[in-house]
């Protein structure tokens, strides 16, 4: 696991892993520098192979729109439902194997 403070951060890493194996990038929706929505499209054009899943505060129905149009596979709400992350980050991991 690697983790970013912000959107920004989060690219520079995605960018610099090379050939490393990136299974599942997980980011907020809500972060400084850059929103997860801006974030989402430019990570899928570094690595389209690897799955993002989006997490937000604002579950509504535009924020989901927008997260899967970008190419999100999912959108978690807050408070976050860990058994759920769980199986999400699981499902990932096998798909990758």
């Amino acid at each position: 696991m690697d983790f970013a403070q912000s959107g920004a951060g989060a690219l520079e890493k995605i960018a610099n892993a090379g050939d490393a194996s990136l299974i599942l990038i997980l980011s907020d929706i809500n972060m400084p520098e850059m929103t997860g929505l801006e974030l989402l499209p430019k990570a899928k054009a570094l690595r389209p192979d690897v799955p993002v899943i989006m997490i937000t505060a604002y579950g509504d129905a535009e924020t989901k729109r927008k997260a899967l149009e970008r190419g999100a596979e999912a959108l978690l709400t807050k408070p976050i439902d860990f058994p759920l992350l769980r199986t999400e980050i699981d499902n990932r991991v096998q798909q990758a194997a």
